[in-house]
């Protein structure tokens, strides 16, 4: 059974038939499926990076596995969705499925560090467009007055692949190979593609814009640039080498080049005038520095847990839980509570907080703290990162009127991959930095309590921007938002 979009009603809402609603279901199990693994991606290799660190004989630059697939899913989740109003959501969506399964199949056969950091920054480039377009197809297809029970559904599914990553990516580490963490998304994948191609049409797309294809290239050579140059300044380049210092000029002339190219741009991937508004540009700096937070606790903790206290992959993959079960509980949380008080600035107050001393408590562990110790902390971080992550994108989004919201969301979604991205190559840095200056367990102990130590200065300077937001009141569709009743486009 083929499913077409139905005719509208006289208020702009789809009509459904039984046969459609019944079809309209069918459909998104095949969206789920690609939803659950583009965001496994995200949490899956992080239990996995010392397996493949020792099978491809260099753990130091693991880190680059992840922060490659950050980096170009960053740039293309922005252009892919307005490739899509332009040239049809179901070609754009079955190209990026194609490119992520093509990135998946050749991570897996990989035979060393250089080609699978290649092959993940192409597997990021299909795995940008999977999470927004399946977000507005599903729009397409489901009417505004039904859309709340699908969130719902979506949510569950994301928030479940997250979870189910680090535990997976122990489990095929420790019983297989850590290839299956990549081989997994094949059958999944082509299952997916299949049933889109077969079921999924769409309406012809209306919109005659253009991609800001320029615009997206300069971010992305400007922030490798600033990773390349912050990664090996002092380590593996001095840095007043030629390497470095050209590094930092190309970073400097992208990002003024990119300034230029975004203000001529029709519709630039970051429109400008965003950034008039302190409290959007505060908002899109505590995104940042959470999710860069988020992701040293998502890689490095498992690292700890298997290089120090010996635990196998799958053990340390339990640990990422509690992380994730805080930041999802305090996003769960917060939303209801700030759409019934309209008040939003106390939250990431106390986030910062909250992740600032749990950080420092887990950066006093060593071979000898138990469980106990590290996933209380590790909750409790994970809930200071939820209530940044919540009232950073709602903020951001309140500060701009309601017709910027697509490009206020998308922009603010931009800015917490890049903090992923510099989290994972940035602590990576620091973390070869200790280890390079001796050997031993004691050693290597003080490397990981340098490497969480330092994230206490970041959720210090979290709370000082939190504290100088000013807090507006929330707008009438701002309020729907953080209810779970409306959902904020992105584009």
């Amino acid at each position: 059974m083929s499913l077409r979009t139905a005719p509208k009603d006289a208020d702009g809402t789809r009509t459904r038939t039984g046969k459609a609603g019944r079809g309209v279901l069918l459909l998104m199990v095949p969206l789920m499926l690609v939803l659950f693994i583009s965001n496994l991606d995200q949490t899956i290799v992080a239990t996995a990076l010392p397996s493949i660190g020792r099978d491809l004989h260099n753990l130091s630059g693991s880190s680059w596995i992840v922060t490659a697939y950050l980096l170009t899913s960053a740039i293309t989740t922005l252009i892919f969705g307005k490739l899509g109003d332009m040239y049809g959501r179901k070609k754009i969506f079955q190209f990026s499925i194609a490119v992520f399964l093509i990135g998946s199949l050749l991570c897996g056969a990989a035979g060393n560090l250089t080609l699978l950091i290649f092959f993940r920054a192409l597997q990021g480039i299909g795995g940008g467009g999977l999470n927004s377009l399946v977000m507005a197809i599903t729009g397409d297809l489901v009417p505004a007055r039904q859309r709340a029970k699908y969130q719902a559904v979506t949510g569950m599914v994301a928030t479940l692949a997250l979870i189910a990553g680090p535990l997976l990516g122990g489990l095929f580490s420790d019983a297989l190979s850590w290839r299956w963490i990549f081989y997994i998304n094949l059958p999944i994948g082509v299952a997916a593609f299949a049933a889109v191609a077969a079921k999924l049409h769409l309406p012809r797309p209306r919109s005659t814009g253009r991609v800001d294809i320029v615009g997206g290239l300069l971010a992305a050579v400007f922030t490798t640039a600033v990773l390349l140059f912050t990664n090996w300044g002092g380590s593996q380049y001095a840095w007043g080498s030629p390497t470095i210092i050209g590094l930092i000029a190309l970073s400097v002339v992208s990002l003024a080049v990119y300034v230029l190219v975004e203000r001529r741009a029709a519709e630039p991937i970051t429109p400008l005038h965003l950034f008039r508004s302190s409290v959007f540009n505060l908002a899109s700096a505590q995104f940042l520095i959470a999710t860069l937070v988020l992701f040293v606790g998502m890689l490095y903790v498992p690292m700890f847990l298997q290089s120090v206290q010996h635990r196998s992959a799958f053990t340390a993959g339990l640990f990422v839980i509690p992380l994730l079960v805080g930041l999802v509980i305090a996003a769960m949380v917060s939303g209801p509570a700030i759409s019934k008080t309209g008040r939003y600035k106390i939250y990431p107050v106390i986030g910062a907080v909250l992740t600032g001393v749990a950080m420092w408590f887990i950066s006093g562990a060593d071979q000898n703290t138990g469980a106990l110790a590290l996933i209380v902390p590790l909750f409790f971080a994970g809930a200071g990162i939820g209530l940044f992550v919540q009232v950073s994108l709602l903020a951001g989004q309140n500060a701009v009127d309601y017709k910027y919201l697509g490009v206020a969301t998308g922009a603010l979604n931009f800015f917490k991959s890049i903090g992923g991205a510099f989290g994972g190559a940035l602590f990576g840095a620091i973390l070869t930095a200790q280890l390079s200056h001796g050997t031993g367990l004691a050693h290597t102990v003080h490397a990981f309590h340098t490497v969480f130590l330092w994230t206490v200065p970041f959720m210090a300077l979290a709370f000082v921007l939190s504290i100088a937001m000013h807090e507006k009141p929330l707008s009438e569709e701002m309020v729907q938002v953080a209810e779970g009743t409306i959902e904020a486009p992105e584009y």
